[in-house]
């Protein structure tokens, strides 16, 4: 009884209602998306439907194909309820204990189970002893996998449809929607209001009635979560072909304050064609502002903050399907308006410049590429850099090594580092703590030198778990931009049709605290570059790190 209260408790004081829908939205709508959530409840939640011997994907299938004919809220109570009551009566459970205070709850609720304005009293009572009266056994749809340290689902795939129907598509929906409701680590933190998501996407896989239309729908259902790791794959035989070839600009670019600055030419007289100049600063393309071009493409990219995205779509940005478009620039001050001509990549038959960062370097101070270092050579750079002032670890890219072998020298003893939150499955929604992460051992000759680690929207996942490691070391410095955001063992959703997505599957956050998924690690020294960093091809955050070390 004091679960009871405790959960109801819970819920009243989180308690705001998932459908604030306007007047427009239709009774079918709020049919779907309350069916959805309850049946993903019950799959977690309800002892008998745990076990995976009822076809629970067949009963939601059908409750879909009726809920056109139900007509109000208290018609789909009583059918919800009846549904319910044909499942084994749920046993009282001794063992299903309160979250202590070392549990972490910012992910769980359950509040909408007490809304009076969505159930009748008789379903808010059933489905709230279900929640504290919850599986405690293992879940035929859900597992921890400690081999590969991660959450792995159990699903039907239906790969053999090459459209689903409606039914499945929504299937697909809330299948997604309720694996991340339960056990997305960050779900707390997400930039929009999950519930909010379902009852937007239903009317939008109802709508996605061809191959292509489905595909960019799942992709959209898939970047709301924000996370770098997502990305959706599409089974081979469903691959559209574009009907034609991506066309792009004879010259390189980069982003500064809204604008998209000609840094260099990838053939000079393509560019002469156009008049396009180094340094020329385009503000306009196709007659939206670059800042618009960026809104506009955001929804049909997965990336955790804005430095991940800016990278994911820099290289799209002027490119097309059309070989001509108009652009507006900024040249010495004066607004020009011109035609741009764009081709085939091939044809200009550019080979990018090898980095000089060898030049730059100073004797005094180390480089290591950890996107190049060998597990075999740790042991001879590090002997050979033990006298230098300093140590500069490039970590944007995805490291070859292991983290652990190269704090082992640069700590005089074992360190924290990180924390990883991981699902309880016991209390799905909720997470547990685990201890903080160590690394580095005893070592009394450890580098002394200064440790400079460099980072940018490149540092992804075990990489950002890298730069974390490395700042360990006593006289560290992560220098730089934000990080991508994404880290934590990732974990696969699938879609009916043969789809396959994933998202980060565990927590991840410094020693105090503070979140990595989404903005990325803490920077210590940022370096951003400037516009004549940019022409010039200068290195700033290398530049910042040598800078910093020769103090």
């Amino acid at each position: 009884m004091t679960r009871c209260f405790w959960l109801l408790g819970v819920y009243l004081l989180s308690f705001s209602s998932s459908f604030s829908q306007s007047d427009s939205d239709s009774v079918h709508t709020r049919n779907l998306v309350t069916i959805g959530k309850v049946w993903g409840f019950l799959k977690y939640y309800h002892p008998q439907v745990a076990t995976g011997k009822i076809d629970w994907d067949a009963q939601l299938i059908q409750l879909i194909d009726e809920s056109a004919a139900i007509p109000s809220r208290q018609a789909l109570s009583a059918r919800l309820l009846s549904w319910i009551s044909q499942l084994e009566p749920v046993k009282a459970c001794s063992s299903c204990s309160i979250p202590d205070s070392t549990a972490f709850t910012k992910n769980l609720d359950l509040s909408w189970l007490a809304d009076s304005s969505l159930f009748s009293q008789p379903l808010r009572q059933q489905l709230l002893y279900v929640a504290a009266n919850r599986n405690q056994r293992t879940n035929h749809y859900v597992r921890w996998n400690p081999f590969r340290n991660r959450l792995e689902f159990s699903e039907a795939d239906y790969s053999t449809m090459a459209l689903p129907n409606s039914s499945y598509r929504l299937l697909g929906l809330f299948r997604y929607w309720n694996s991340i409701n339960y056990f997305h680590p960050t779900k707390y933190a997400l930039p929009r209001n999950w519930a909010q998501v379902l009852t937007e996407f239903v009317p939008r896989f109802q709508q996605a009635t061809d191959t292509l239309r489905y595909q960019r729908v799942l992709q959209q259902l898939i970047s709301t979560i924000q996370d770098g790791h997502a990305e959706l794959t599409i089974p081979l035989a469903y691959r559209l072909p574009s009907p034609e070839p991506t066309l792009y600009p004879p010259f390189d670019y980069r982003l500064l304050n809204d604008t998209l600055l000609v840094v260099r030419s990838f053939n000079d007289s393509l560019c002469q064609l156009d008049d396009i100049r180094r340094g020329d600063g385009i503000l306009r393309v196709g007659g939206q502002s670059v800042a618009e071009c960026i809104d506009q493409r955001a929804q049909d990219i997965s990336a955790s903050n804005r430095s991940a995205l800016i990278q994911r779509l820099l290289p799209s940005l002027l490119a097309g399907s059309q070989p001509l478009v108009e652009i507006e620039l900024i040249r010495d001050g004066q607004r020009l308006r011109k035609t741009m001509h764009r081709y085939v990549f091939e044809r200009f038959g550019y080979r990018p410049p090898l980095p000089a960062r060898s030049k730059t370097v100073p004797p005094t101070v180390g480089y290591i590429d950890l996107g190049t270092l060998s597990v075999g050579d740790i042991k001879r750079v590090m002997d050979q850099y033990r006298d230098r002032q300093g140590i500069i670890f490039d970590v944007r890219n995805y490291p070859s090594v292991s983290f652990q072998r190269l704090c082992a020298y640069l700590n005089p003893a074992p360190r924290g580092f990180a924390r990883y939150t991981k699902p309880d499955l016991s209390f799905p929604g909720v997470f547990t703590q685990p201890a903080i992460q160590h690394v580095g051992r005893n070592n009394a000759a450890y580098y002394r030198g200064k440790v400079a680690i460099l980072c940018n929207s490149h540092t992804q996942s075990a990489a950002e778990s890298t730069c974390m490691a490395l700042r360990t070391a006593p006289r560290a410095q992560i220098i730089g931009s934000p990080s991508a955001g994404a880290n934590g063992d990732v974990c696969y959703v699938h879609f009916p049709g043969g789809y396959q997505t994933r998202f980060s599957g565990r927590g991840v956050y410094t020693v105090d605290g503070q979140l990595i998924q989404g903005p990325g690690v803490p920077i210590d020294m940022k370096a951003i570059p400037t516009r004549d960093d940019l022409l010039n091809g200068t290195d700033r955050a290398l530049q910042a790190a040598i800078d910093w070390i020769s103090q």
